[in-house]
């Protein structure tokens, strides 16, 4: 092809219903164009490509050999341009598409999270979720870098509140978890004494530096230095130690709505950490992803 052409969907489509309709004259009712228009398009078509793609006898035109190739070729473009505006016209009409959403296993088994995947899927049927658990430091990070659309985390130090935008949904706090052949003298909060000296299962600071920071720091304050016996990266893993009487674990009370059969859970006198859970997405969204946002806010304002 010529250096600087520039093929034109219009010439395909002319060049194809010439095909098919085996003359110009048919070509252009069929396309409800003049036929000097179609004519004067089809050659210069022929005369960029630098050569003949129909041999005219008469006023009757038939295919070249190149042409018959021209047109198989340009027929699988028509039908995949055709398919291409579809797909796109459907996903504009939030008809079709996908969007990836992060999210944390404490926070899927009751609350916002399963009520809005639920809610969205029954109203948007054609829109797959592609859900990627991860922790919220993960998720992100991964939200900062396109990799997902939509995060539901609790608040960290990596939130870049210029670059996201952040819908606060709750307020949870941490819980002891122990294990159900742990007896305690008392129903109720647990108190210092009630405590004093259990061994710890908990996580790696760097997991999420800056709830280690503050739990062990709200530890501190009421006076408890944990024994730990054990680290784990997730609190899943956590509280299979804690059913497996390891230890005992401080964990979000969130892990209350999907308690493990041999754990349980009880408040502790004086200790508080309030942990934040947060709808995060990019603060330019797309139209998908703004249809989950609405989601999101509708079924917060109607007070979980």
């Amino acid at each position: 092809m010529p250096e600087g052409y520039v093929l034109e969907l219009r010439h395909l489509r002319y060049f194809v219903a010439v095909a098919e309709h085996s003359g110009i004259s048919h070509a252009a009712e069929r396309l409800h164009i003049a036929q000097p228009a179609v004519s004067r398009q089809i050659r210069d078509l022929e005369l960029e490509l630098g050569f003949d793609l129909l041999s005219r006898e008469g006023r009757r035109v038939v295919l070249t050999d190149a042409g018959r190739a021209f047109a198989e070729r340009a027929r699988g473009i028509l039908r995949e341009t055709e398919d291409a505006a579809e797909a796109a016209r459907r996903i504009a009409k939030g008809e079709a598409g996908t969007i990836r959403v992060g999210l944390l296993e404490s926070a899927s088994w009751a609350g916002h999270v399963p009520l809005t995947l639920s809610r969205f899927k029954r109203q948007h049927d054609g829109i797959r979720l592609d859900i990627r658990p991860m922790s919220s430091v993960e998720q992100i990070d991964a939200l900062l870098a396109g990799e997902i659309d939509a995060a539901f985390v609790y608040r960290q130090d990596n939130i870049l509140e210029d670059a996201l935008a952040v819908h606060p949904l709750r307020i949870d706090d941490v819980v002891l978890a122990a294990s159900v052949d742990l007896v305690f003298d008392r129903e109720g909060p647990l108190s210092f004494e009630d405590i004093d000296g259990l061994p710890i299962v908990t996580f790696p600071r760097s997991v999420a530096p800056a709830y280690h920071d503050r739990l062990f720091g709200a530890l501190a304050d009421i006076g408890f230095a944990p024994q730990i016996v054990q680290e784990a990266v997730d609190e899943t893993t956590m509280l299979s130690l804690v059913s497996a009487g390891v230890g005992c674990a401080f964990v979000n009370s969130a892990n209350m709505q999907r308690p493990p059969r041999r754990v349980q859970f009880r408040e502790v006198d004086g200790l508080s950490v309030p942990l934040e859970f947060l709808f995060l997405t990019q603060s330019t969204r797309g139209s998908l992803t703004q249809l989950l946002v609405d989601t999101v806010l509708k079924l917060d304002a109607e007070k979980l």
